[in-house]
């Protein structure tokens, strides 16, 4: 899986008018929405996702690329629409981003979807999993919007604020999931879950999200409605059915006083209590403008203190061996 907010070496592509162009060089006009595809197929269900990508792209001050290993009737559609560029990979696109991988001599390539800023960051990946295994368009503008990436058009140095925090998240995740005893299916899941968990709060209006201070009431009734809007935004594929329960649950508590359901115990995925309790450290351990900081071991222990009541009492003892290990107050923890 290719690593989020590091630098791509540039790689060839060539496009429908046969011209052979750099990955930067696409990218000097601003940041790229790249949708790798493996091959055709027919009818083909990513059509309609691919349409509204590009034209969200363009409005989010970016473009998409749609790139395939050889022909590709559905690149060539969009290209001729205007709706994006498509180009092959004349210097193997796919093993650029680490998506190539060789089974019984063969090379097999895995399609998904790419952000990269005019830097060449890569700065949101999903690489599909199953075939044909593809995300809604709306989750990725969503992500483009956050990240600011029309602004990395502009700030050479640019960093999306939260994308330190992101990192350490997706990671302390997989950690506790792993000292839990989840499945490699199950990580997957749960790692899925923690990217798309606050896709619903692309639809909180701003003043909501930048207010400096404690929200009022009628305030966290919109915001907890962000979980179900999250779920719904994943659409109606199978592939996301455990990923939408987790999201869906993540702010539930144990004795039924989370939201939006208000579900308890046993009733909330596991997943989801990863997600509430590593989610809740970090939030903790980070400067908030309505409270202060706390350390590593004051947030441990006020989580400690409402395990069995807000958190799982197994997750947080988890989550203590796992930041333990790290041993740093701030901690990076490799996925």
């Amino acid at each position: 899986m290719p690593q989020l907010d590091q630098k791509l070496a540039a790689f060839d592509l060539r496009t429908a008018g046969g011209t052979v162009t750099r990955l930067d060089a696409l990218a000097a006009n601003g940041p790229l929405v790249l949708a790798m595809i493996e091959t055709d197929v027919s009818p083909d269900p990513r059509m309609a996702m691919l349409r509204e990508l590009g034209r969200g792209a363009s409005e989010n001050g970016a473009r998409l690329v749609v790139v395939s290993p050889g022909d590709c009737a559905a690149g060539r559609q969009l290209d001729a629409a205007g709706i994006a560029t498509w180009a092959t990979d004349a210097g193997d696109a796919f093993a650029g981003l680490g998506l190539t991988e060789r089974k019984r001599g063969r090379t097999r390539r895995r399609p998904g979807v790419f952000m990269v800023d005019r830097q060449l960051v890569l700065r949101f990946a999903f690489v599909a999993q199953v075939a044909d295994q593809w995300i809604p368009a709306s989750f990725v503008l969503s992500r483009l919007a956050r990240l600011g990436a029309a602004e990395a058009t502009k700030l050479p140095d640019y960093q999306p604020p939260d994308s330190v925090v992101e990192a350490e998240m997706d990671a302390l995740v997989r950690a506790v999931g792993s000292k839990l005893g989840l499945t490699s299916t199950e990580l997957t899941e749960l790692t899925t879950a923690s990217r798309f968990r606050d896709l619903g709060m692309t639809t909180v209006p701003d003043e909501i999200i930048t207010k400096d201070g404690p929200l009022n009431d009628d305030e966290w009734s919109v915001i907890k409605r962000h979980p179900e809007r999250s779920a719904e935004m994943l659409g109606a594929s199978p592939v996301f059915e455990t990923v939408r329960e987790v999201v869906r649950a993540s702010h539930e508590h144990m004795d039924g006083s989370g939201y939006p359901r208000g579900i308890a115990g046993d009733a909330i995925p596991t997943g989801a209590r990863v997600l509430l309790a590593v989610e809740s450290y970090l939030a903790m351990t980070q400067e908030r403008p309505y409270r202060e900081m706390l350390g590593m071991r004051d947030a441990i222990s006020e989580m400690q203190a409402y395990a069995g009541r807000i958190y799982d009492a197994g997750v947080v003892a988890a989550l203590v061996e796992v930041v333990a290990e790290t041993g740093a107050e701030r901690h990076t923890i490799a996925a």
